[in-house]
């Protein structure tokens, strides 16, 4: 699938800020499921922009010196996605547990096994995935697959509920939340059985409409580090998508803004997404950004800057289909 993304974060303050520095983190990837065909990104005020490679993914950075009470980004990406039959190659049915036991495993993929800040790994969560376990087979994919839809089922996506520093211990007691709760609660389960699991941030093809997201926030000082949450809103329809891959992007939710989900390492040395705020495993609607331990690791727009704490921000995404 061809697709165009467009984004758009607008800062404004009440008075001006300067001496601006910021990172984002909003050009795709390229690998095995996708390939990023163009990327642009500017600002306004205009400003240089440069960039740098991790692993995890293209990381451009700018400064602003001048006062300034607005700043607008703007990134722009042409994206071809590969994987229409998320099923395919998947082992569904032979016990294959023994690869976690692995030292080599667990040595080589230590960081997307191990807690972060965000990703507590509470030993209640063995009890969903106990239930989990009772509704699948014997493999490690059709158990991914059942707490995907198990998750789904039991938290309730609900935007407002919870903010970027929201725990997984708030999460688990008020079964609310967006797309980065659904994803963390998920990446504590799968670290606690083993899986390695990392955070997936990116874009979401809902169909051909568009929303703004705004939020505001008011408070006092002399700086600030502004991020970006990233959820949309929408229906959902209740049932784990055919082996076909056949299903209504209207369906979704979480195309407004950035999306989460998370990608689990399966015992055939692939990474594997998975996205429980929608019951989906991830096809040819999703554009990878970046993917680290959290969502620490791959917000969209992170930066500080001399100024009120005061300010407003509007976020508009909307990824279209071309050919």
């Amino acid at each position: 699938m061809r697709l165009r993304v467009y984004h758009r974060t607008r800062y404004t303050y009440p008075t001006p800020a300067k001496e601006s520095h910021n990172e984002a983190r909003l050009m795709p990837l390229s690998d095995e499921d996708q390939t990023c065909l163009d990327f642009r990104l500017s600002t306004t005020p205009p400003t240089r922009v440069f960039a740098y490679d991790l692993p995890t993914g293209r990381v451009h950075h700018f400064h602003l010196r001048p006062p300034h009470t607005e700043l607008t980004i703007h990134a722009e990406s042409l994206v071809v996605t590969h994987r229409r039959d998320p099923f395919q190659g998947l082992q569904l049915a032979t016990d294959d547990s023994a690869f976690y036991n692995l030292e080599a495993v667990r040595q080589r993929y230590y960081e997307y096994l191990a807690p972060t800040d965000r990703v507590h790994l509470h030993p209640e969560t063995d009890r969903i995935a106990v239930v989990a376990h009772k509704q699948t087979g014997a493999s490690t994919a059709s158990f991914l697959i059942a707490l995907t839809r198990l998750l789904y089922r039991v938290l309730s996506y609900t935007p407002g509920a919870t903010n970027v520093n929201s725990t997984i211990q708030h999460v688990l007691e008020h079964k609310s939340g967006v797309c980065q709760d659904f994803a963390h609660l998920m990446l504590a389960i799968c670290r606690r059985q083993g899986i390695p699991a990392r955070y997936v941030s990116g874009y979401l093809y809902t169909g051909e409409r568009r929303t703004d997201n705004t939020v505001t926030t008011e408070e006092s000082g002399q700086e600030i580090l502004p991020l970006e949450a990233g959820d949309g809103a929408g229906t959902i329809d209740r049932s784990l998508q055919s082996n076909s891959g056949e299903v209504s992007p209207e369906a979704f939710v979480g195309g407004d803004a950035m999306h989460a989900w998370v990608e689990c390492l399966l015992p055939s040395g692939e990474w594997r997404g998975f996205d429980p705020t929608n019951n989906q495993v991830t096809n040819d609607y999703y554009v990878k950004v970046h993917y680290g331990r959290d969502y620490g690791d791959v917000p969209p727009l992170r930066g500080v800057y001399r100024g009120p704490f005061a300010h407003s921000m509007d976020v508009s995404v909307r990824v279209v289909r071309e050919g």
